[in-house]
């Protein structure tokens, strides 16, 4: 992230906040600069993850991966689909009557 970003307050909000607590010593810190502290860095892992690319959408079209042996085998449709079925059987049909015309 950027100290001049977007998110340049909470960055230095929580180097303040740091600086703070080394100089009293984590132990002797009082809890509320403690807790702050802790909030300050959920809000910049938060802004870290929002920034960060997202596969499939921010990258583009991901590559599809090879699949491993101890992945799962894929599966492909075997069955032939009612429709493809009829038109099928009325190809087979059309085929018999024009071998049986001639």
């Amino acid at each position: 992230m950027d100290e001049r970003g977007a998110h340049a307050a909470i960055v230095e909000f929580a180097r303040d906040l740091a600086r703070r607590i080394d100089r009293v010593g984590m132990d002797e810190a009082p809890l509320a600069l403690v807790k702050a502290y802790q909030s300050a860095l959920k809000d910049l892992q938060r802004a870290a993850v929002r920034l960060a690319p997202r596969p499939g959408r921010d990258l583009g079209e991901s590559v599809p991966s090879v699949p491993t042996p101890s992945s799962p085998a894929q599966l492909h449709a075997v069955e032939e689909s009612p429709l493809a079925k009829l038109r099928r059987k009325e190809a087979e049909r059309a085929a018999k009557r024009s071998s049986a015309a001639s």
